[in-house]
């Protein structure tokens, strides 16, 4: 492979490689998305398998699809306390850090994206506020304090929430990173196999971006229309023709959903090996 400043060069390479490759980067991105779980939940003395973060990520993966977006994240908490005999109040706050972490990350990396396409005035400010509250959320007590004080009001019974430190959520934040990344370098690939134009390396910045906005977008189940929409505009700020980045935005959302089947397998096949065992 050949580098120059903004395009990775993949001579002769056909579209259908280009795509299994896509597919590998995507399927790692996965395993690292449980791997990242794995690490905030030792962060807190919650020790497990990462088999049982694979099988915890897989079976409740669907759950964003779900209007609220909550499922997916009380459904892995629900998975390892089940498993390890865990409180399932902490554990659910821990993973609703290790999803704040996730939307840091992503917006992080895409507002690299978007800085290197000089596109600080269509979307600067609006990532500059999102991660600026985000950052509020996850390193202040605000978030925890605020669970706390509903929790008890509501259920009339005293908890107390294990709150991750900066320095605990720092450790973790390359491992999320890390998925993220392979995850761009996968949806890079997707496009290079779709697109006729040539594709910038650093477009696949977009896919973290469009993913976190989506996210973001609560009324909006799995981001459906946000995501696409994001990543269309990323897209041309990126150089290509309109058409071209409708088709890689809306081809993403069906390459994305087979890694969310992929996942899911894995997840079920070995929720079933632990039922053997």
């Amino acid at each position: 492979m050949l580098y120059n400043a903004d395009y990775l060069i993949i001579p002769k390479i056909d579209s259908l490689l280009l795509l299994i490759i896509s597919l590998i980067f995507l399927f790692s991105g996965f395993i690292g998305h449980a791997y990242s779980w794995k690490k905030i939940l030792e962060q807190a003395n919650f020790h497990t398998g990462i088999d049982t973060c694979i099988a915890s990520i897989g079976l409740s993966i669907f759950g964003k699809y779900i209007p609220g977006k909550i499922w997916m994240i009380i459904g892995r908490s629900a998975y390892i306390s089940a498993k390890g005999k865990y409180d399932m109040k902490e554990l659910s706050v821990l993973s609703l850090d290790a999803q704040l972490v996730a939307l840091l990350t992503g917006l992080l990396l895409g507002f690299i994206g978007v800085m290197y396409f000089d596109g600080f005035r269509l979307l600067g400010m609006i990532i500059i506020s999102l991660l600026i509250g985000l950052c509020f959320f996850i390193f202040s007590p605000f978030l925890h304090q605020l669970i706390l004080k509903v929790h008890n009001a509501i259920l009339q019974q005293k908890m107390v929430l294990v709150q991750l430190s900066a320095k605990q959520i720092l450790k973790t934040i390359p491992w999320f990173a890390g998925y993220w990344v392979l995850w761009a370098i996968g949806f890079y690939f997707l496009s290079a196999s779709l697109a006729i134009s040539s594709i910038p390396f650093f477009s696949g910045l977009g896919f973290p971006l469009a993913v976190t906005l989506g996210i973001a977008a609560f009324i909006s189940p799995g981001g459906l229309g946000i995501r696409e929409g994001a990543l269309t505009g990323f897209l041309i700020l990126a150089g290509l023709p309109a058409n071209e980045s409708t088709t890689i935005a809306i081809t993403s959302r069906l390459w994305f959903l087979i890694g969310e089947f992929f996942i899911f397998m894995i997840g079920w096949i070995l929720h079933r090996l632990h039922l053997q065992k």
